[in-house]
């Protein structure tokens, strides 16, 4: 599976992380190339990788 990156619009929470300088540099890159923000590139992301964690777990449990 793979992640097609979109514009989107929702509901956010101001939140402070700390994130490693190179994975910040690729997220600006693949905003930059999807014509996105940066914010909403590290949700997607975020969310995609979620989504396959959930994924992983419920096939090993059945």
């Amino acid at each position: 599976m793979s992640i097609a990156y979109h514009k989107n619009y929702t509901q956010f929470i101001q939140y402070t992380v700390r994130m490693d300088e190179k994975v910040l540099e690729e997220i600006k890159k693949i905003a930059k190339k999807e014509d996105i923000s940066i914010n909403s590139c590290i949700n997607q992301s975020l969310q995609y990788a979620i989504d396959e964690y959930n994924n992983k777990e419920k096939n090993t449990n059945n």
